[in-house]
């Protein structure tokens, strides 16, 4: 993964240093645009494979739209990169991270998914040993057992780990268009204090 960590820091920095020799040019709407479709781009690509990174790497990845909130709004670098991406609506890495993760068990769920990605879907309640409890109405998901930690950053365990951490309102809706911003708005609320 560092490798792939490199290569994405490397992307990600190249497109920020040339939209910033040409952002006196733009207008803010454009700059944002820009910012958006070349730098968030890159680091959300297949980005549920950083679900369980060690810390360093994450922080790492989180210099990117660090750098990237703070050109868009002309901040110096010792401004507070969180609140700004707080007021942008943009979340740090591992809790966008998440949130991909439970968008796409959400499309397993309800048939959006490739079957190859949604066999590793279970819902508790289709579970044998589980039926007629709470859990039936609660919309979690199982989890598979592991023995190792390259086995808990598996799509298997880690989208079912996100999943189950929403509340139980949230796994129980049925549109993906009702199901987007809560869920981010949840994630912004969780993840971002000030």
């Amino acid at each position: 993964m560092r490798t792939h960590i490199n290569h994405v820091l490397s992307s990600c920095f190249s497109a920020l240093r040339q939209i910033k020799s040409i952002k006196w040019a733009l207008p803010a709407h454009a700059l944002t645009t820009l910012v958006t479709s070349l730098v968030y781009s890159r680091l959300d690509y297949c980005n549920v494979v950083f679900a369980g990174l060690p810390n360093c790497d994450i922080q790492r990845l989180q210099s990117v739209p660090n750098t990237a909130v703070r050109l868009v709004v002309g901040a110096s670098q010792w401004d507070h990169a969180i609140r700004l991406l707080c007021v942008h609506h943009w979340l740090p890495v591992k809790p966008r991270t998440e949130y991909k993760l439970c968008m796409t068990v959400h499309r397993c769920l309800h048939g959006e998914a490739p079957r190859y990605v949604a066999d590793f879907i279970t819902p508790s309640a289709a579970a044998t040993a589980r039926a007629g409890l709470r859990c039936d109405t609660s919309g979690s998901v199982a989890v598979p057992r592991t023995t190792s930690s390259l086995g808990d950053r598996s799509f298997a365990v880690a989208a079912p780990r996100a999943w189950n951490k929403l509340p139980s309102p949230l796994r129980r809706v049925d549109s993906v268009k009702h199901f987007q911003t809560p869920t981010e708005k949840f994630y912004l609320s969780r993840h971002i204090s000030f």
